[in-house]
C-alpha cells in the first residue's frame, strides 16, 4: 500500500470521520462511536466512520474505526482512496491514529490462501500532516505486521534457525550487529536450561542477540523475547484443543524482532538489546524429562517439575547471559508465559510485573497511549517461596495446589535470575493472539501486541 500527502482529493472514493453532531442527513448513519456507513452516487462513494460523541473521543475509538473503514473500502473492492482527515481540533493526535489504523486494519495473512485478500493501492491523505511522520508511522506499523506475520507463520518454516536468519537480515542497517549463539556455542557457555528445552528437536534452538547502537549514552535497554517456536509441552504433552496454535509461543520474540527491525530502520538515537531464545519444545528419546535437574548459566540449577513450563527456563538463560554480557541499564522481558494471564485479563490486557515502580508507571503509561494496556501484578516474597527447590535450588513449578497463582509463579521464577537492576516482564499470552473474529486493527491470529508500546516507551521516555 502507498500512502501519500495531498492537499486536495482526488479519487473518486473516500473516507471521512464524523462526530454525532456532523452526522445530521446520512440515511441509516449515527455516527456511534465504531460505526461504519456508506453512501452511494453518481461521482463518489463516500465511506464514513463514527467516532461518537466529540467529548468522548479518544485515540482508541479513531484508531478502531480507521481500521473498520479501511476495511470496508478493502470488502468493496476499492483501489484508490482518499482518506479526509478530521482537524487537530478534534483530537491532537487523530491524525496519527488514523494512519495507524489504515495499515494495521490492512493487514491479512493469506501466505497459504489460493486466493489472496483484496488490497487497497493508493491511499490518499487530505489534512495537516507531514510526509516525514507518515513515513515514520507507516514504518511502526509494518514492524507490527512483520512481527504478525512472524506469529502466523508455521512452525516448520519458523524454527529456532530461521528466527536467526531473520535477525541476520538486520545487519544491513547502520548501527547494527547480531550475534547467534548455536548448539555447540549454547553448551560451551553453560546456558543449561535452553539447551534442556531445545534438546529433544531436530532444529536446536539459539540464542540471538541484536544490538543496536544509536546514540552516545552510556545507557542500554535491554528486551529479552521467548521463542518457543512450538510447544507440544514436551513430555508433559498439550491436549488437543490447546495445542493447535502453539506456534505462537515465540510472539515475544517476535515482537523483540520487530521493535529491533523498527528502531534499525528509522535510525533511533536509543542503544537497544535484544535477545531472542529460541527453541522447539519437542517431545521425543531425547527430550527433557520431569524430574530431571538442570544447571541454569547463573549457576543455579532447576528441578524440572513439568516440561510443559519451558518458557520460564529460556528466559531465566537469556535474561542472565544479557545481564552477564551485555550490562543492560534495564531490561524487559516479554513471553507468552502462562495461559493463566488469559483467565485473569482476557485478551484486553497484559500482566505487568516489575522490581521498579518507575519502570512499571512508564511501561504502563506507554501502553495506555497506545492501547496496548497493562496491569501490574504483585511479586510478593511467598510467591518466590514457593520456588525453593528439594534436590536442586530451585523448582519450575511452585508447590502451591496447581493452578494457584500461575502468572504470578512464572513471574517470580524469572525474577529469581535478575540482578540489581530494573526489570518488567510482561505476560503477553492472552494478547498475542486473537482466536476470535477481528476487531478492527486487531487481526486474527496474531496481534503484533507490545511493539508499539515498546516503540512508544523507547523513543518518548
Amino acid at each position: 500500500m502507498k500512502i501519500k500527502v495531498s492537499k486536495s482529493i482526488h479519487f473518486s472514493s473516500q473516507i471521512q470521520f464524523l462526530f454525532k453532531e456532523q452526522a445530521t442527513g446520512i440515511p441509516d448513519f449515527m455516527a456511534e462511536a465504531g460505526e461504519i456507513g456508506v453512501r452511494y452516487s453518481e461521482q463518489n462513494t463516500i465511506i464514513y466512520g463514527g467516532m461518537g460523541e466529540r467529548d468522548s473521543v479518544s485515540t482508541a475509538i479513531i484508531r478502531n474505526v480507521s481500521a473498520k473503514a479501511i476495511q470496508k473500502a478493502i470488502e468493496l473492492k476499492r483501489d484508490r482512496i482518499s482518506v479526509v482527515l478530521p482537524s487537530p481540533d478534534a483530537l491532537a493526535e487523530s491524525g496519527k491514529a488514523i494512519i495507524e489504523g489504515i495499515i494495521l486494519g490492512s493487514y491479512k495473512f493469506d501466505k497459504y490462501r489460493s486466493e489472496k485478500a483484496h488490497q487497497v493501492g493508493t491511499v490518499e491523505l487530505i489534512g495537516n500532516i507531514s510526509s516525514t511522520d507518515v513515513r515514520k508511522l507507516a514504518i511502526v506499523c509494518e514492524t507490527v505486521n512483520y512481527s504478525r506475520d512472524l506469529v502466523n507463520e508455521n512452525a516448520s518454516v519458523l524454527t529456532p534457525e530461521r528466527f536467526a536468519k531473520e535477525a541476520g537480515e538486520l545487519e544491513k542497517f547502520k548501527n547494527v550487529k547480531v550475534t547467534v549463539l548455536g548448539p555447540k556455542e549454547l553448551e560451551r557457555e553453560g546456558l543449561g536450561l535452553i539447551s534442556a528445552v531445545g534438546q529433544g528437536s531436530s532444529t536446536p534452538p539459539r540464542l540471538i542477540i541484536i544490538e543496536y547502537n544509536g546514540s552516545n549514552r552510556k545507557t542500554r535497554t535491554a528486551l529479552v523475547g521467548k521463542g518457543i517456536t512450538f510447544d507440544s509441552g514436551g513430555q508433559n504433552l498439550k491436549p488437543t484443543g490447546s495445542i493447535e496454535t502453539m506456534r505462537e509461543d515465540m510472539a515475544g520474540a517476535a515482537v523483540v524482532l520487530g521493535v529491533m527491525k523498527a528502531l534499525a530502520s528509522l535510525q533511533s538515537s536509543v542503544n537497544v538489546i535484544g535477545v531472542i531464545a529460541a527453541a522447539h519444545n519437542a517431545i521425543g528419546n531425547k527430550s527433557f524429562f520431569p524430574g530431571d535437574i538442570y544447571r541454569s548459566y547463573s549457576g543455579k540449577t532447576v528441578e524440572i517439575h513439568s516440561t510443559d513450563a519451558e518458557g520460564r527456563l529460556i528466559l531465566a538463560d537469556a535474561v542472565s547471559y544479557c545481564q552477564a554480557i551485555y550490562k543492560p541499564s534495564e531490561l524487559i522481558d516479554l513471553a507468552t508465559l502462562t495461559g493463566a494471564i488469559l483467565t485473569t485479563f482476557g485478551e484486553y490486557v497484559s500482566g505487568l510485573f516489575s522490581n521498579n515502580d518507575e519502570l512499571a508507571q512508564r511501561l504502563f503509561e506507554s501502553g495506555e497511549t497506545t492501547n496496548e494496556r497493562l496491569w501490574r501484578l504483585p511479586l510478593y516474597k511467598e510467591y518466590s517461596d514457593s520456588l525453593k527447590g528439594e534436590l536442586g535450588d530451585l523448582r519450575n513449578l511452585s508447590r502451591f495446589k496447581k493452578g494457584y497463582a500461575s502468572s504470578i509463579i512464572g513471574a517470580a521464577f524469572v525474577q529469581e535470575f535478575i540482578n540489581d537492576i530494573p526489570w518488567a516482564h510482561l505476560d503477553i499470552a492472552g494478547t498475542s493472539f486473537n482466536n476470535g473474529s477481528s476487531r478492527g486493527e486487531i487481526p486474527q491470529y496474531g496481534t503484533g501486541f507490545g511493539v508499539r508500546l515498546l516503540l512508544e516507551f523507547l523513543l518518548n521516555k
